[in-house]
């Protein structure tokens, strides 16, 4: 995706298990110095979760748009999550993890609602890791929720990875999981200057390693992020 911009590449794949799917990603500037990147995943399946994904895309863009003030991300969860319970009979629900990227700074600041954790690559360190989250709840069950919002600091060089539970929980022929320590083995295996395509492509091949013939169960979605 290409922004016509030299501080941020951003990279992304989404493999649905039906013809439509309850995953998305989204990514877009607020202003000329703040990317916002976000990534969920709808209960349910088919139709009914495509719906209610694209609302959910919708309100989290329109209140992130907003904002007011960077110190409101958590007030952008609480918001949409509120929005998301009017009329939700059908009980359904979005896990997200939505952030900021302060693209002068490098400030990432961020909030997860029941979301799979994300990875970061550290250029410092040559390693990928998970980063530690406040669960929170996930969006479109309980009105009144409070998110906790998280900050941490990015470096020229390294990397954001985002990616919905249908890679950690891919299952071969024996139900046994991809899981996060084949994940996190398989990104810190690969080339981490290669092209952010490179990176998720080796990522799905290694999934298709894992389950082999097994049918695909559930939607597959990553979201790469770096500040070069």
């Amino acid at each position: 995706f290409d922004f016509g911009r030299a501080d941020f590449e951003i990279f992304a794949t989404m493999n649905a298990a039906k013809e439509v799917g309850g995953d998305f990603y989204d990514f877009y500037l607020v202003d000329e110095n703040h990317l916002v990147v976000t990534i969920a995943d709808v209960s349910g399946k088919g139709v009914p979760a495509a719906l209610f994904m694209a609302i959910s895309k919708t309100i989290l863009k329109n209140f992130t748009m907003s904002m007011t003030n960077p110190d409101d991300f958590a007030a952008v969860m609480t918001l949409s999550n509120n929005q998301l319970c009017q009329g939700n009979e059908e009980m359904m629900f979005v896990t997200v993890f939505t952030a900021m990227i302060d693209l002068k700074s490098g400030e990432m600041t961020f909030v997860n609602g029941g979301h799979n954790p994300p990875m970061i690559y550290r250029k410092a360190t040559g390693q990928f890791e998970y980063i530690k989250v406040e669960e929170n709840c996930v969006l479109g069950l309980m009105e009144e929720m409070d998110f906790v919002q998280q900050k941490i600091q990015l470096e020229r060089g390294d990397i954001l990875y985002l990616y919905t539970d249908g890679v950690t929980e891919a299952m071969d022929g024996q139900r046994n999981q991809y899981g996060e320590e084949r994940l996190s083995k398989c990104l810190n295996g690969v080339d981490k200057v290669a092209s952010l395509e490179n990176i998720l492509k080796e990522v799905r091949a290694d999934l298709t390693k894992h389950v082999k013939d097994a049918e695909q169960s559930d939607d597959i979605t990553m979201v790469a992020v770096r500040l070069p």
